[in-house]
């Protein structure tokens, strides 16, 4: 089953000038951790932008999103600014390289913010809703909750930002390189934690990223994005540059390597 199907999608900034993402056809399954990767400039973020309704970079194709309340074509419905809102609120949960976090706001204010927008929660529901992820990622017993921003750390910024993310109800968590400032521990115990989440929740998760190994590493499907073959200056997916496994046993340690090897050989 997949979450995503898109067809023929041309993507472009000013004003609909130049296409600078073609995707001819691309499935994105539902349940599942996808990776995007591509060289700096190669539209990774423009494609997340598109699905995550972010930016109307779209001038052509589809985007079937296979919602909960049926499928969508998110390439038809910008002139709705209320459905756009609205499935942006209720069925997508963003993280990115900042943190975001608001600087008035205490670190356990701005870790429900996003769940508030949506509906409100009781104070049992509160507990219950932030007690696993903070334990998850080493952010409680420590009174991190009741600092401000300016008062933690980088990484534990990022951190929060991450918890609030997941604390609100999602069907799709896209990430634009949310591990892009954090070291490799620090990386890995975060795409652990998306992994954990879109697991528990039956949710699924589509995150621009850099780095190979890690994606490699932890993604279920990798989507690499490189120059179009007829037009330099266009981005686009080739077949070969989608990589899928169905169980971990099928991606083992030296199929790993090989794939690092083709991946870096590609961009």
């Amino acid at each position: 089953m997949n979450v995503f199907v898109i067809e023929n999608l041309k993507c472009s900034y000013q004003n609909r000038g130049k296409t600078v993402v073609y995707i001819g056809r691309l499935e994105i399954p539902r349940g599942r951790l996808t990776v995007i990767l591509g060289r700096s400039g190669s539209g990774k973020s423009t494609l997340i932008e598109a699905l995550g309704l972010m930016n109307n970079t779209i001038q052509g194709g589809t985007i079937h999103y296979h919602s909960p309340l049926g499928v969508i074509d998110l390439a038809r419905i910008w002139h709705a600014a209320k459905q756009v809102a609205n499935i942006r609120k209720d069925y997508f949960s963003f993280i990115f390289q900042d943190d975001y976090l608001m600087p008035h706001y205490t670190c356990f204010e701005n870790t429900l913010i996003a769940r508030l927008i949506q509906r409100p929660i009781s104070p049992a529901g509160v507990s219950e809703m932030l007690d696993k992820p903070m334990n998850s990622l080493n952010l409680s017993g420590n009174g991190i909750q009741k600092r401000f921003p300016f008062q933690v750390a980088g990484g534990q910024k990022q951190r929060l930002s991450f918890i609030r993310a997941v604390s609100k109800e999602f069907d799709i968590l896209f990430g634009d390189e949310p591990t892009g400032n954090l070291d490799n521990k620090s990386s890995v115990d975060l795409f652990d934690f998306i992994k954990k989440i879109i697991r528990e929740k039956q949710r699924s998760a589509i995150i621009v990223s850099h780095n190979i190994e890690l994606s490699v590493e932890k993604a279920d499907k990798i989507i690499v994005l490189t120059p179009s073959d007829d037009n330099l200056s266009m981005f686009s997916l080739n077949s070969h540059h989608v990589f899928s496994r169905d169980t971990m046993a099928e991606w083992d340690e030296n199929y790993k390597k090989d794939l690092v090897g083709r991946i870096k050989q590609i961009l």
